[in-house]
């Protein structure tokens, strides 16, 4: 595979987040550059110390063209778009952001990469499953529209925040259908829904290194044999929810390939270059290689 390219015309990319010291994305997002001959480079920047809104003015002046954007900004740019696309509408959630002179531009490249990743590392079908979703979050507003997408019979979020699961629901059952539901967690109701549910799926960031020892299993609730448990967490590879699971023999699975189809989302977007089965399929060996031993 060749080098990077780094010259006068090299184009800038960059990542934003909070929590992205290990995030794998810029490693990543430079070895697709690198493989299709593209010149340009992506490089990190966090927001700890600066408001997120302050580094994409900096990235601006600085001619960057594109913004991955990560945890927790996902939900915080609406006001500054100039356009977005009908992923990143339906969602309230952006995670990639095209700048030029006149602006930004905002997409939603999770929604996708969740319908291609689901299937591929769980085995299973979203179509007409009952699911209950941990969080309300950036990643949670992408793989609740995409299981809508996906023709999913049921939907039910618990949030801390009873206000943005509502949001999130009504932004889906105005598209799809009286299909998604915001719910206490105390209710009984929501704990028949939990065990009647076919997938349980955290979209939450408890149980992340380094609070491996977390999970956002609420209180007195219990998983079953036949549920599939899907942890969005990737690091550790085996969160405590999914060592919960395998306790119970469930069948349970983590979403780091989320991020790999996702990039590649991101990459076609930004730069109109089309990355065909047969490069994708010799990037994701190259993912492969990057990330499942973390």
């Amino acid at each position: 595979m060749p080098d990077l390219t780094i010259d006068g015309r090299t184009s800038l990319y960059a990542l934003t987040g909070k929590h992205i010291v290990f995030s794998p994305i810029p490693g990543f997002f430079n070895t697709i550059i690198s493989f299709m001959g593209y010149n340009s480079i992506m490089i990190p920047f966090d927001t700890n110390h600066y408001d997120v809104h302050m580094v994409l003015d900096a990235l601006q002046i600085l001619n960057c063209k594109g913004v991955y954007i990560d945890t927790p900004h996902k939900c915080d740019l609406e006001g500054i778009l100039i356009s977005q696309t009908e992923e990143a509408c339906m969602s309230g959630a952006v995670n990639v952001l095209r700048m030029d002179g006149r602006g930004y531009y905002g997409n939603n490249t999770e929604i996708k990469a969740f319908q291609k990743a689901f299937p591929m590392i769980s085995g299973e079908e979203l179509a007409g499953k009952e699911i209950f979703l941990i969080g309300s979050g950036g990643i949670a507003r992408s793989i609740a529209v995409a299981s809508a997408y996906e023709s999913c019979k049921r939907i039910t979020i618990i949030n801390r925040t009873m206000e943005k699961s509502k949001q999130l629901c009504e932004r889906i059952n105005e598209r799809f259908g009286n299909i998604s539901f915001a719910v206490d967690v105390n209710a009984s109701e929501t704990i028949h829904s939990f065990y009647n549910a076919d997938i349980i799926i955290n979209a939450t960031s408890v149980g992340m290194f380094p609070d491996i020892n977390k999970h956002s299993l609420p209180e007195k609730y219990n998983f079953l044999s036949h549920h599939l448990v899907f942890d969005v967490i990737y690091s550790p590879p085996q969160t405590r929810l999914i060592q919960l699971a395998g306790n119970k023999c469930c069948k349970a699975v983590n979403g780091k390939d989320i991020m790999f189809y996702s990039c590649i989302e991101a990459f076609q977007w930004w730069t109109n270059v089309t990355i065909d089965e047969e490069a994708e399929n010799k990037l994701f060996q190259l993912w492969k290689e990057m990330i499942y031993n973390i």
